[in-house]
């Protein structure tokens, strides 16, 4: 018997368990998906935990859609002001809903067993709406490899007419006059505070094999405070963590540009001197400061890096080592807004 006749011959036996044949990918029959719970009101799933939406599933027999909405976790726009904000954004489309539905209530693929791409797909949340102004939460048909299958929905979407779109902001991203002031919009300092604090374990990690040695894994020698000979100045970004822009209130350890304050050389000086001969902070302070300053050298040869200061809350300085030091009143009197 010629090789093609087995091949022919074992897929006619395998046919019974598997779904598809021998030109194609080897699965077994996917899990069908259940229909999904009729509901008073949409709540788009939030893309980190999808805590209050219901289950996804397929259109309810008996339920009519007339229009369909695509929630986008992860959108941007700008707004009044120039202020560029991710948020989300809630699109309802309407028409010839027959495609879409079609496209949508496919059934998955079967399941493929072979070597999948490890990556995950953020697949926008869907939803249906009734004349009667009630919602089901649709689920995506799924590829072989357990991925919704967004080319084949998206294509009908792009056959249907955009009648409203609700855009809500819940992050900044970019001001103009942070842009204007060569600052970064948001900053943070207890990202910094959480590097310096993991670096203190990783340089007394010991060596394996249990020989006393040490690993000098961190700090990154390559970043250094500049030398005040070589700085023409230091361009000091204000930030405010407990505030509110665009009605979205913001608190905690991120903060959104306030300010900036220009320091010529001498000024500049005086403060990398501070920060070269500050000591270390004494213990761990848990207060989160209200307003610090980025500080950033004009002029500086490469490989010269800036420090963080806290205006307030625990007074510390994060160096380009990620140290934590003490700040001391000259140096927060020289980066203080005035």
């Amino acid at each position: 018997m010629r090789r093609g006749s087995v091949i022919a011959s074992v897929c006619a036996v395998a046919g019974m368990l598997l779904l598809s044949g021998c030109g194609g990918a080897p699965g077994v029959l996917p899990e069908p998906r259940g229909e999904a719970t009729i509901v008073d009101e949409m709540v788009c799933a939030d893309p980190l935990g999808e805590a209050e939406a219901p289950a996804a599933g397929t259109v309810p027999d008996g339920f009519a859609p007339v229009a369909v909405y695509r929630c986008g976790p992860f959108a941007t726009r700008e707004l009044d002001g120039g202020a560029v904000w991710s948020g989300t954004l809630v699109e309802r489309f309407e028409g010839d809903l027959a495609p879409f539905l079609s496209a949508i209530g496919a059934p998955s693929d079967p399941r493929w067993f072979g070597a999948c791409a490890a990556n995950m797909v953020a697949a926008p949340d869907l939803w249906a709406e009734d004349a009667a102004g009630r919602f089901v939460r649709l689920s995506y048909p799924s590829t072989g490899c357990s991925q919704p299958k967004l080319d084949a929905v998206d294509e009908q979407f792009a056959r249907l007419a955009l009648a409203d779109e609700v855009f809500t902001p819940l992050s900044l991203l970019s001001t103009p006059e942070a842009v204007a002031a060569g600052c970064e919009t948001r900053a943070s300092v207890t990202v910094l505070n959480i590097l310096t604090s993991g670096a203190e374990t990783l340089r007394s990690q010991p060596a394996d094999g249990g020989s006393g040695e040490s690993v000098a894994t961190i700090p990154d020698d390559s970043a250094v405070l500049p030398a005040a000979a070589d700085v023409g100045g230091l361009r000091a970004c204000v930030y405010a963590s407990d505030t509110t822009e665009g009605g979205v209130r913001m608190v905690g350890d991120e903060g959104i540009f306030a300010g900036v304050l220009h320091l010529d050389a001498a000024e500049a000086a005086a403060a990398l001197a501070e920060v070269s001969g500050a000591a270390e902070a004494s213990a761990h302070c848990p207060e989160v400061a209200s307003r610090f300053v980025v500080a950033q050298p004009l002029g500086a040869r490469s490989g010269a890096e800036g420090f963080t200061v806290e205006l307030d809350g625990c007074r510390r300085v994060v160096d380009p080592a990620f140290r934590t030091l003490a700040a001391s009143d000259v140096l927060i009197s020289l980066v203080s807004p005035r």
